[in-house]
């Protein structure tokens, strides 16, 4: 299997076969980051509905927002830094609610067995 031929292109300093092995990996673990966030964030969501669809759940709904909005805003930072700038259409892939990207960002006080 051989790698893509951008990656050969993209590191001026790669071996004479123009082919930069750090690089590629570099690549292949940041998709991987990138993977594991969304999963995260997928999870996240999925515990939301889960509990909207169980009544008398256990856990405090507000935290499980939060928790959201957290998965959601480290997804949109890390994308950000990979120079990947749409986002709108995470919206509908992930179907994040409303409430939770009201709260994209805005962190709270943590609780005392946080700290």
């Amino acid at each position: 299997m051989r790698p893509p031929r951008s990656l050969a292109r993209r590191n001026p300093h790669a071996g004479s076969k123009g082919f930069d092995a750090f690089g590629y990996e570099i690549m292949q673990e940041t998709a991987s980051a990138l993977g594991r966030i969304g999963r995260q964030l997928e999870e996240a969501l999925e515990a939301l509905r889960r509990h909207d669809a169980t009544p008398g759940s256990n856990r405090d709904r507000d935290d499980l927002v939060q928790e959201a909005a957290e998965r959601a805003w480290v997804l949109f930072i890390q994308r950000d830094h990979l120079g990947l700038k749409t986002d709108h259409h995470l919206l509908s892939t992930y179907d994040i609610p409303r409430e939770v990207m009201l709260r994209v960002g805005v962190f709270g006080k943590r609780s005392s067995k946080e700290r």
